[in-house]
């Protein structure tokens, strides 16, 4: 009889695991972590992304890092005396046009911009970033953001929870449309990152919102702790003289603090070391600090 990947999950200690449709969601258990939603494992394949250590791999090496195994050949054996899982045949690559939605995803949002207002993001910029808060449908609850592409096109949402609750299983931050392909916020600060020829590269539009709040404007979200093959293209049509990197300060597994690096190493490819720099947050992000503590962490950049 075939295994699932959540039976060997909840053996080896996993609880809470969340059905999430193609992926299991949960708490990854071989670091410290209190997101439920953290670990993805993909329910056919059996391969593992941890966004918050900036971790993945397969099936294999997800048992060896909860079972504290030495090698994957360890965890290997320690699966094959217990499970059989169907095999999954490779499929072949396909190409993929970026998606193009629909507007009226975009007519249940309601002007309440309470929740970061109360995090003292103003209203002018909040009004500039075109967000709202959805109160129906697969973003109900989640104050949204519509990303779109040079030509005015929707191709995304980016939507932050508004439960507040630490304890919550629903994903703090919510994407449809393929994010590696986006640029944001291109659509409204294209020209200032040309005419600069500066970039500070950031995580989420959570820090995006709080730097334009102080003045900087020549910024791009990253949506995770990577560059994109788009992003990294813009980056050399721009043909850009200084390149700051400035992902999360994750004081608890420094991992925007890896992610950092390894991205810099990317970037060395292409551009002088001159040209790149990395430069965290005081903070944990960009939204934990203060506007003068922004402001004073901008005239050192």
């Amino acid at each position: 009889m075939e295994s699932t990947f959540k039976e060997v999950l909840l053996e080896i200690g996993y609880s809470n695991i969340i059905d999430n449709g193609r992926e299991l969601r949960t708490r990854p258990i071989y670091r410290d972590s209190s997101n439920y939603t953290s670990l993805s494992i993909d329910k056919k394949t059996g391969h593992f992304k941890d966004f918050g250590g900036d971790i993945r791999g397969s099936f294999e090496e997800l048992v060896k890092l909860s079972l504290g195994l030495k090698t994957v050949g360890e965890a290997q054996k320690w699966l094959s005396g217990k499970y059989v899982f169907a095999t999954v045949k490779a499929e072949k690559p396909k190409i993929k046009q970026p998606r193009k939605l629909n507007l009226e995803d975009l007519q249940t949002i309601e002007n309440d911009h309470s929740y970061w207002l109360d995090r003292g993001v103003s209203v002018e910029t909040l009004e500039v970033f075109q967000g709202g808060v959805m109160k129906e449908g697969r973003f109900k609850n989640r104050y949204v953001f519509p990303i779109f592409n040079h030509k005015k096109e929707l191709v995304g949402i980016s939507g932050r929870d508004l439960q507040t609750s630490p304890n919550s299983m629903r994903p703090k931050w919510k994407h449809i449309g393929d994010k590696s392909k986006w640029k944001y916020p291109l659509q409204i600060n294209s020209s200032l990152i040309f005419d600069s020829k500066e970039v500070i590269i950031i995580e989420s539009i959570g820090d995006a919102l709080a730097l334009w709040d102080c003045g900087c404007r020549n910024m791009v979200v990253s949506f995770g702790l990577d560059i994109s093959v788009e992003l990294l293209n813009l980056f050399i049509k721009y043909d850009l003289n200084k390149i700051i990197i400035s992902f999360n300060n994750d004081l608890d597994n420094n991992a925007g603090n890896r992610a950092a690096e390894k991205a810099k190493k990317k970037l060395l490819k292409y551009f002088d070391t001159s040209q790149i720099s990395v430069k965290l947050p005081t903070k944990n992000d960009f939204g934990e600090m203060s506007k003068p503590e922004i402001k004073e962490w901008l005239k050192k950049t």
